[in-house]
């Protein structure tokens, strides 16, 4: 990257020394910045008088990183300036150069002519904006690192600024960020409604489908233990996934029904060989804090026996009241229901979790799982968990089994269950 003026010089020069580097370059991706180039941006607002700005927002970020963890994260932002560079050109005449924001999360495009007589117009920006959204978008969903990659989306908003001698020009970049910044986050907000449309849609449409994916005994392969029932929005939309389809609702108050619709769906498309063997059941901590799960399909069918039911917490959203959630799986266990602690590894799922419900499952995440046959780190982890369900008669399962050196890995630390598409994908036929 070759950035103008009196930066470029340094860089080349070598003099620079690592810890001021460290300081005034983004550690994730190498990029400089924005406070490192402004005297550079006053130099080219000096030659062309206005200068426009793309703000590059990701969406959700913050939620990825809880869910997933920062290398996830970092997985995403480390990739996004190389592309960035392999798409400047396609805007000749006009040179755009990829900054960081602070504190790390967003990107910004300093935007010029290359021609000091040629003004940029509101026009070009527009289409210039709504273009580098389009190839980023398309860069994201092609990302195969890490299916946090499906939940990404970028939004950018642009704005154009004047050089004024007589105004402070620090001042003057700040509020450009703001309103490219604003821009961006209107464009999401715009796409945010269209999906509550669209959730409110596919609940009154009912357009939830039910499948499963067996939990395997790693032991003899053509065992199967169980199958976990997946609820899944309209395909090749973001509520084919559950996580997003859920987060969403639970944001803007249709969390009952879209939890009431997943399990009418479940029950009326339960097949055979999932009645007569273990079933997982997803269910949102939320209905057990409120005493709201007694209402549920689940809760009211003559369909399935509860003895060969087993309810997974799924820990989206942090559990608020440990000794509500206990209680209320007390009763539900009297029904004769098993409980399983999901997702165990990721996001809010802990030792406090499994303290507080004893589970009768520890479904270990595929976060922990994936990679485990190089990472000693992880199967020291596992192997823990392993000695800690052992002790109070619990069953672990490992999720998100992707790789046969990850399987050989899990059958060496004698993990009896797993689950994960190199044994079978999730399907509606079984």
């Amino acid at each position: 990257m070759k950035y103008p003026g009196y930066l470029d010089a340094i860089l080349t020069d070598g003099g620079i020394s690592a810890v001021l580097r460290s300081l005034l370059f983004d550690g994730v991706t190498g990029l400089a910045t924005l406070p490192l180039i402004v005297d550079s941006m006053k130099e080219i607002a000096d030659d062309h008088h206005n200068l426009g700005l793309i703000f590059v927002h990701i969406d959700p970020l913050e939620q990825l990183e809880n869910q997933y963890g920062w290398e996830a994260a970092d997985k995403i932002l480390s990739t996004i300036p190389t592309f960035l560079d392999g798409i400047v050109a396609e805007f000749v005449p006009l040179k755009m150069i990829p900054l960081q924001r602070l504190p790390g999360d967003s990107f910004l495009l300093l935007v010029y002519s290359l021609d000091p007589h040629r003004e940029l117009t509101h026009r070009e920006m527009g289409n210039l904006s709504a273009r580098v959204e389009d190839l980023l978008n398309n860069y994201i969903a092609g990302l195969a690192t890490h299916q946090s990659a499906l939940y990404t989306r970028i939004f950018c908003g642009y704005t154009i600024f004047h050089y004024n001698a007589d105004v402070r020009f620090e001042r003057t970049i700040a509020r450009a960020v703001n309103k490219a910044f604003l821009n961006a986050v209107s464009g999401q907000e715009k796409s945010r409604q269209i999906e509550i449309g669209q959730l409110e849609d596919l609940v009154a449409g009912r357009k939830i489908r039910t499948v499963f994916q067996p939990v395997i005994d790693l032991e003899n392969h053509s065992e199967i233990f169980g199958y976990e029932a997946l609820s899944r929005g309209p395909e090749g939309t973001f509520f084919e996934k559950a996580e997003y389809m859920f987060s969403l609702a639970a944001t803007h108050g249709f969390l009952q029904k879209l939890e009431t619709l997943c399990q009418e769906s479940l029950v009326s498309n339960l097949l055979p060989e999932t009645t007569e063997s273990n079933l997982f059941v997803n269910l949102e901590p939320h209905f057990l804090e409120e005493d709201r799960y007694r209402n549920l399909p689940l809760f009211q069918t003559t369909s399935l026996n509860p003895e060969k039911v087993v309810i997974e917490i799924t820990e989206r959203a942090a559990i608020n009241n440990y000794e509500t959630v206990a209680s209320a799986l007390n009763s539900i266990r009297g029904r004769g229901y098993r409980i399983a602690v999901d997702d165990v590894g990721s996001g809010y799922a802990s030792l406090q979790s499994i303290a507080y419900l004893k589970p009768d499952f520890i479904k270990v995440n595929e976060k922990m799982v994936q990679g485990i046959s190089q990472d000693f780190i992880k199967q020291e982890i596992v192997k823990s968990l392993r000695d800690l369900a052992q002790r109070f008669s619990a069953t672990l399962i490992a999720e998100g089994i992707e790789r046969e050196e990850d399987l050989k890995s899990l059958q060496q630390l004698k993990i009896r269950y797993g689950q994960g598409y190199l044994l079978k994908a999730p399907s509606d036929v079984l």
